[in-house]
């Protein structure tokens, strides 16, 4: 009788336990997407002085700007720090990185469904880069402005894909494009299509979106 009582003594402890733990144990998930000119990866988190602190190395420098998107469970235990609201921090190589965009993202991993952060960070300013669709088969050239229209010069040949661009094209012009007050024109020399602008939503500045009309 006294061994079956302790048992039951013991598993209500550790189901109580158990419970406390879950409940101590804060969580949210956050996403980030870093233009970096060169290549990243991910070393993890940190949590420092009320801030989340994400932390990349630079694997190769380069000159083109890239895209490096990375996903970060963040688990905090038995601490006062409020996940949802502290101030996200990205750290490259010894570098901060202060992110300029911020906006909510869904989460359905593991079963989870709930709210996540998704930021934006670059050592440029985000107001320079946009993001430019290329078509299939073609490759981009360059950036040029002239009669209040943006053109994208293409190459034939490549595979299409994403561009990111950084030019004081974009960002002296941002505001017009995000409008439409400025024409978008891809064009190869021989023929010319129209292309549009793609608005997010979110805080803060961020890098314009670019796709064929």
């Amino acid at each position: 009788m006294a061994k079956r009582l302790a048992l039951t003594v013991f598993i209500l402890l550790l189901f109580l336990g158990t419970f406390v733990l879950f409940e101590a144990v804060g969580t949210t998930e956050v996403c980030v997407t870093v233009c970096y000119p060169g290549e990243l990866k991910a070393e993890g988190y940190s949590l420092e002085d009320g801030q989340i602190v994400l932390k990349f190395h630079t694997l190769e420098n380069s000159e083109a700007l890239r895209e490096h998107f990375e996903k970060f469970e963040i688990r905090c235990l038995f601490c006062s720090l409020d996940l949802e609201k502290a101030k996200v921090v990205v750290n490259v190589s010894g570098t901060l990185l202060y992110p300029a965009y911020k906006d909510y993202v869904m989460s359905f991993d593991n079963g989870r469904n709930g709210k996540g952060m998704h930021y934006i960070a670059s050592p440029y300013n985000l107001t320079s880069i946009a993001e430019v669709r290329i078509p299939e088969g073609y490759t981009f050239k360059e950036l040029k402005f002239e009669n209040n229209t943006l053109q994208i010069l293409l190459s034939p040949g490549g595979s299409g894909g994403v561009e990111v661009v950084r030019s004081n094209i974009i960002a002296e012009n941002q505001e017009g494009l995000k409008r439409g007050w400025i024409k978008i024109i891809y064009t190869d020399g021989s023929r010319e299509w129209e292309g549009r602008v793609q608005t997010i939503g979110g805080e803060g500045e961020c890098p314009i979106l670019i796709d064929t009309g």
